[in-house]
């Protein structure tokens, strides 16, 4: 039986972090995958994603030149090379985190599924391993629903869709949330005919409603079909084309269909009662410093519950590498109280950190800083005023509470609202930031100009009184 005092099990996001961090240290370790290296977010998510969205920008732009001035003939393309393109930069970026990389880093690694025999002793491909300390970081998989019929078609998940060699000429897609939000817009900019199920009255139904507003407005003026509110009571599959039965009594016929309704996270298979390790199909519970019941035991990303994020997973692991090689007077707790931003990549993208207004009025005297794209010249110049920013503050202090951000770059312009909350900075010293003219982020310092002007205003309406 071989011996290790670190085996991490998962190479995705957070077990990297962990274990090139801690061999960088001088610790030898143990990186047990059993899929391809990177994880989800290399293989099947981030990268891939926002690859095949920078082509259908570019596809979307063509189409749109004349709104700038520009004419082209009628045009017909092709986006099937696009796809190709995805799997390019996906092995490109792969190759920094493959087992060769990882080696050449002085990580020991092993391909594989790991399962729990004992607390300390994992066995992977009928080898047994000992771990005197074991992180695991196995991350999440898509959620699949029951709905009668689905586990008989040759659906899609985003493990799958990315394999496709052709956009193909019409896509269902089941989720209205980030991911299926995204790919939905993606395919049809690409050339596909989409329909957008959703079982939510309103898209990214956990966004503001000004920003569920502008998405919805954007994707049909884009032609997509939105079903929403709708339910699904049964899908078949015969002669290449799905055939979707909506509880409305719609039908669909489709030549692709993409599922994306949620992640779960991977828990099942690692036989976690052996180690006696606690957990739900919700993931594992751990302690501020990412530790199971098992105190030797660390569980960290997606594999302790939502929320799926990549950045989310990556700060975490950062905290528990600390603890894992510091001693306990350094050991560094996981921070659950910071607020973590999230972009949905559509476009316009929806950028949000921090509580939406009605999360912060249930609490706090609040104030609302609403500022249109059709007022920031930058928008103007480029043609790009259906996006705003909304932030929310204590009425008087102007500490921020949250912020929502509709519009191209979205989530660059998010930093400096995320940086000022982290660093407890009121909106209200946000208005003496010079800001560069002409830039989409003079619409933060608009926001705070609007708290120094009601300010102002209610100071001269006391003294009237």
């Amino acid at each position: 039986m071989k011996s290790y005092p670190l085996v991490v099990i998962g190479a995705g996001a957070a077990g990297l972090v962990i274990a090139i961090g801690a061999a960088k240290a001088g610790k030898k370790v143990l990186l047990i995958e059993k899929g391809p290296y990177g994880g989800d977010c290399t293989n099947f998510g981030c990268i891939p994603s926002k690859s095949l969205i920078a082509s259908a920008h570019t596809a979307h732009a063509i189409k749109e030149a004349k709104k700038l001035g520009i004419g082209f003939p009628p045009l017909a393309f092709k986006a099937h090379d696009s796809l190709a393109r995805v799997r390019h930069i996906v092995e490109e970026v792969r190759s920094h985190e493959d087992s060769g990389a990882l080696v050449k880093m002085g990580i020991e690694t092993l391909t594989g599924p790991a399962h729990f025999e004992t607390a300390h002793t994992l066995r992977v491909n009928g080898e047994e391993i000992f771990g005197k300390r074991i992180v695991i970081a196995t991350g999440s998989s898509p959620f699949i629903p029951s709905i009668k019929g689905l586990q008989e078609t040759p659906f899609l998940t985003n493990e799958s869709i990315f394999e496709l060699n052709e956009i193909p000429e019409s896509m269902a897609v089941i989720g209205g949330g980030p991911i299926g939000s995204e790919l939905s817009q993606a395919f049809q900019r690409l050339g596909s005919q989409v329909s957008l199920i959703h079982s939510h009255d309103k898209l990214l139904n956990k966004e503001d409603p000004c920003a569920q507003t502008v998405i919805a407005k954007q994707f049909e003026e884009e032609g997509l079909s939105l079903c929403l509110g709708s339910g699904i009571q049964e899908i078949s599959y015969h002669h290449d084309k799905f055939q979707i039965v909506l509880n409305k009594g719609q039908k669909i016929e489709t030549r692709a269909l993409l599922v994306s309704v949620g992640r779960r996270p991977n828990v099942s298979s690692l036989n976690l009662e052996a180690a006696g390790i606690q957990y739900s199909e919700k993931g594992i519970p751990i302690d501020a410093y990412g530790r199971t019941n098992q105190p030797h035991i660390w569980a960290v990303g997606d594999v302790i519950g939502a929320p799926f994020f990549t950045h989310w997973a990556e700060n975490q692991a950062r905290s528990v590498l600390t603890s894992l090689l510091l001693p306990f007077p350094f050991k560094k707790k996981i921070d659950r109280k910071q607020s973590i931003p999230r972009v949905t990549y559509t476009d316009p993208e929806v950028a949000s950190v921090g509580l939406s207004e009605e999360e912060a009025a249930k609490s706090y005297n609040i104030a609302t800083y609403h500022v249109p794209f059709s007022t920031v010249d930058r928008a103007i110049t480029a043609g790009r005023t259906e996006g705003f920013i909304k932030i929310i503050t204590k009425k008087w202090s102007s500490k921020i509470l949250g912020c929502t951000i509709v519009g191209p770059r979205a989530g660059e312009m998010l930093g400096q609202i995320t940086t000022a909350m982290h660093a407890k900075i009121p909106l209200r010293k946000l208005s003496s930031l010079i800001h560069p003219y002409p830039t989409y982020n003079q619409a933060i310092r608009k926001a705070a100009d609007l708290w120094l002007t009601q300010t102002i205003l209610s100071i001269f309406k006391r003294r009237k009184q």
